[in-house]
């Protein structure tokens, strides 16, 4: 009978401390739900910020683009620039691209000149990038941060030419 009341006992002791052990899992799972709720809701907000961005910094280069375009008097320049604007254009998606994978710039930018034929793509990286070791070595890191200083070094290249002829 002893026997009986100690394994009652036992069994008893041990369905309390599952139970007060399963009740604090269970609020440490809601904190973390809560955690991850806010942290999704933040991810999205940055995505959004991000994407509006990059917009945003499209549009500035299409404009510096343009204003290039406008200002330029040397036919070389111009033909370079008008050679260049399918990259140009499409800043937002080689940004977002460069944002969401490792080494995707050259990809994403072949991807751009694809609607304009393989050659276009090809003559662009020759008399573009081949031609200023500068710009190659930021072509050449075929990552985000390069991707960004390309666009404003070559902007910065032409405007500085442009001022100067």
């Amino acid at each position: 009978m002893i026997a009986v009341l100690i394994i009652t006992a036992l069994f008893v002791v041990i369905c309390i401390y599952l139970f007060f052990k399963t009740e604090k899992l269970q609020r440490t799972l809601t904190i973390i739900n809560r955690e991850m709720a806010k942290a999704q809701k933040d991810n999205d907000i940055l995505s959004k910020s991000i994407a509006i961005v990059a917009g945003n910094t499209e549009e500035s280069v299409k404009n510096r683009l343009q204003r290039l375009l406008d200002n330029t008097q040397c036919q070389n320049t111009a033909g370079v620039l008008t050679l260049s604007k399918p990259f140009f254009n499409n800043y937002s998606f080689i940004f977002k691209a460069c944002l969401k994978k490792k080494e995707v710039l050259h990809s994403s930018t072949k991807k751009c000149f694809s609607s304009k034929g393989n050659d276009v793509y090809q003559n662009f990286i020759d008399s573009v990038i081949k031609n200023d070791p500068q710009i190659l070595r930021l072509w050449n890191t075929n990552n985000f941060i390069g991707f960004i200083s390309l666009v404003e070094a070559l902007l910065v290249k032409y405007e500085e030419k442009s001022n100067n002829a």
